[in-house]
């Protein structure tokens, strides 16, 4: 036998190990789960300039690199250029696990046809607008029967319809079935109905997106239920995104390795004895694409445990995307149809001037609105106290803000958690940054961060911060439910005068909530804040008056006080104000009135007033004939809108055919009732069970299982 030496073992094992490890390379490269992306950003159309859609395509290509997507970003597609986006698309996403196109820019339907406009598409007739514009069906045919990976179309659209009314061309997108294979089709809101392009930086809904798109362990459907959540909230109802289309493979946008970051941080924090800006950056940033997140960071933070990490990823990251050539002259760049297009943070400031988006609970004139970019360079004045971390994360409701302030839905996470990062390292202790930092957090659904910067914050007496922890201890945000804690803090908060929290002590003690029920007693908290003109406070009392709670029972004070809050803007209270006209409960009854309020509080998202407006136009009045068929469109909005009673309410109408000319729909009647069922609806159980008897048993599976896939794209 052929004896071999000690080093011939040796290189043998080395061999046998290096192949192991090449086998082992080829593998997951082979099994390497490809993202890419195609981000289009139509804003300079010369008929409606848009302000935002340039602002959302650089967005959601950040929010997608940082996600290990390939993205390819292009900005005012013309129409000569649609070939090459669609060999862009045919190149680029066919054989990805996933794929995401997105578009943001003018779209609208003719003849069923949704239509997405290049920038230069005539408008002089309808036909002339059909022939220039891409047709999403066309884009959708080209990776349909793709048998690798799955497809999501994400339509940022249809921000208003620029073009002449004309027969076949209306405002809106129009339903899109997906059609078999794995293709998702996400809607920025409702079938029909118009999207804002926003107030601020970026539209609500990719500000929505940006941010569920960052959420850890949340699978497509999470991600799209929470964006239609949050454009819901943003918008006050009036926003209301839509999918369609069914995907079986489970896919993760961002995997929980954010879990361990978030854990490693905690563990560091407790190391080092309490939570460190920098641990809770860095669980945020560590997987960046950007190499300047990492720059930026080592020059702000130069005595982190990180800084070497993030010095090292910063060189690599350059290294990476230079050979790519998407870093050029220390600039991150994207490719794109009409020219390169940078990819940076978010600009701060697009124009001489923000219009901030308030909350709609007291939704004031645009004039006070207004912020300019450029602020006066005085001593002591705004621009030495304002960051960038203000212009963000600011609260509308937090009286000590020093900006107008940004709603929660608007909120862009990714660029606001570097702003107030960066600012609160430059100003520790101060508590305006401590709580902005704070909420931020809370909106990336870092309940137990957020808590602990609104606690330093609200320790210096900040009452915004104890506020929010007053309402994660009552909704259970975080942790568990807990009354008495959200009393405690929001008494603390009314001692230094907050409104809310005296509105909110006064609904405490009217539910029983952390004290004994005494409705008396929440009636005197809200007089006490409605008499500062805290419009929420006048609304609350004036629904004490019209229910009897805690005062007697008088729908002309009811009424008196819903007018003088909505003279605010309140748009609840202008909705209760239009049911009392017309019903004529303290006020003389006028239905045009009571229909014009109801409209104003309709337009601006509220989930009530198209209910009380279907139930006029299901019976009629004498100067106003029945509308079945409006009817059944506003009751399907305020069911949408989040009013759980209006599917009771369709699911009646289509058992006895009150919208069909008396012929009954039993399997919407089901379906809508099972909805109602599942929403807990005052009762939905009792009209499911009377419509089941109706139904056989095999198309009452069949609705069930329509009624799962719908929960299971659009949330309950």
């Amino acid at each position: 036998m052929l004896r071999r030496s000690f080093s011939s073992y040796l290189r043998q094992g080395l061999l046998l190990a290096f192949l192991a490890a090449f086998s082992a390379l080829w593998l997951a490269q082979a099994h390497a789960e490809r993202r890419a992306a195609i981000v289009v950003g139509n804003s300079e159309y010369p008929f409606a300039p848009l302000t935002n859609p340039r602002n959302d395509a650089k967005l959601i290509a950040n929010t997608l690199t940082e996600l290990k997507f390939d993205v390819l970003l292009f900005y005012d597609v013309k129409k000569s250029a649609e070939k090459d986006l669609n060999d862009a698309i045919r190149a680029h996403l066919i054989g990805a696990d996933m794929a995401v196109f997105y578009y943001a820019g003018h779209a609208l339907q003719y003849n069923g046809q949704n239509l997405l406009l290049p920038v230069d598409t005539r408008i002089s007739s309808a036909k002339e607008v059909a022939a220039d514009a891409m047709r999403l069906n066309d884009l959708i045919d080209i990776v349909k029967n793709d048998p690798v990976g799955m497809k999501v179309f994400i339509l940022d659209a249809c921000r208003n319809n620029p073009v002449a009314k004309e027969k076949g061309l209306q405002q809106g997108l129009a339903y899109t079935e997906a059609g078999s294979g794995q293709v998702l089709v996400a809607f920025a809101t409702s079938a029909g109905e118009v999207a804002y392009d926003g107030t601020g930086i970026n539209s609500p809904y990719s500000s929505a997106l940006a941010n569920a798109l960052l959420m850890p362990n949340l699978d497509v459907y999470d991600t799209f239920r929470t964006v239609r959540g949050d454009v819901r909230q943003a918008t006050g109802g009036s926003q209301i995104p839509w999918i369609t289309g069914s995907i079986e493979t489970k896919f993760v946008f961002r995997q929980g390795d954010a879990g361990k970051q978030v854990a490693q941080a905690e563990n560091a924090a407790e190391a080092d004895g309490g939570l460190t800006i920098d641990e809770v950056l860095w669980s945020f940033i560590s997987d960046s694409q950007n190499p300047e997140d990492f720059e930026r960071f080592v020059k702000v933070f130069p005595n982190s445990r990180y800084a070497a990490e993030a010095t090292e990823k910063s060189r690599f990251k350059v290294a990476a995307l230079t050979k790519r050539g998407l870093y050029v002259n220390g600039n991150l760049v994207s490719s794109s149809i009409a020219a390169t297009a940078p990819v940076g943070a978010s600009d701060k400031a697009l124009s001489e001037e923000f219009v901030f988006q308030q909350a709609g609970e007291r939704a004031v004139s645009e004039t006070f609105r207004i912020w300019p970019s450029n602020l006066p360079d005085t001593q002591r004045g705004m621009r030495t106290m304002v960051t960038d971390c203000d212009l963000y994360a600011a609260d509308p409701n937090d009286p000590q803000r020093a900006v107008p302030g940004v709603t929660n839905g608007l909120v862009n996470v990714r660029d606001a958690l570097r702003a107030c990062a960066f600012a609160l390292a430059a100003d520790i202790n101060n508590p305006r940054l401590q709580f902005q930092f704070g909420r931020v957090l809370e909106i990336a659904r870092r309940y137990n961060w957020a808590e602990h910067f609104y606690e330093l914050a609200g320790n210096q007496q900040y009452s915004a911060a104890l506020i929010n922890m007053g309402y994660m201890a009552r909704v259970g945000m975080g942790r568990e439910i807990d009354y008495g804690r959200a009393f405690d803090l929001y008494v603390r908060a009314a001692a230094l005068g907050n409104l809310r929290a005296r509105t909110d002590i006064g609904s405490a003690y009217i539910a029983g909530q952390g004290v004994p029920k005494l409705p008396e007693e929440g009636v005197l908290w809200y007089r006490l804040a409605a008499s500062s003109g805290w419009a929420n406070a006048i609304t609350a009392l004036g629904d004490a008056y019209r229910l009897g709670t805690g005062v007697k029972q008088d729908y002309v004070q009811a009424a008196s006080l819903y007018s003088a809050a909505a003279d605010t803007g309140q748009i609840d209270a202008m909705a209760n104000l239009g049911q009392a006209y017309l019903a004529g409960e303290g006020v003389k009854k006028d239905v045009p009135r009571g229909l014009e309020l109801l409209q104003r509080a309709n337009d601006m998202g509220n989930r009530y007033a198209p209910y009380f407006m279907a139930q006029l136009y299901l019976k009629g009045d004498r100067k106003l004939p029945a509308d079945p068929r409006r009817a059944l469109a506003l009751l399907e909005l305020s069911a949408n809108r989040g009013n759980e009673y209006a599917y009771v309410r369709l699911a009646w109408g289509h058992r006895d055919g009150v919208f069909t000319g008396g012929k009954p729909d039993l399997r919407r009647a089901y379906f809508d009732a099972s909805l109602a069922a599942r929403l807990r609806a005052d009762q939905g159980e009792q009209a499911k069970a009377e419509i089941a008897k109706k139904i056989d048993p095999a198309t009452r599976k069949e609705i069930d299982g329509e009624v799962e896939l719908y929960i299971k794209q659009n949330g309950p």
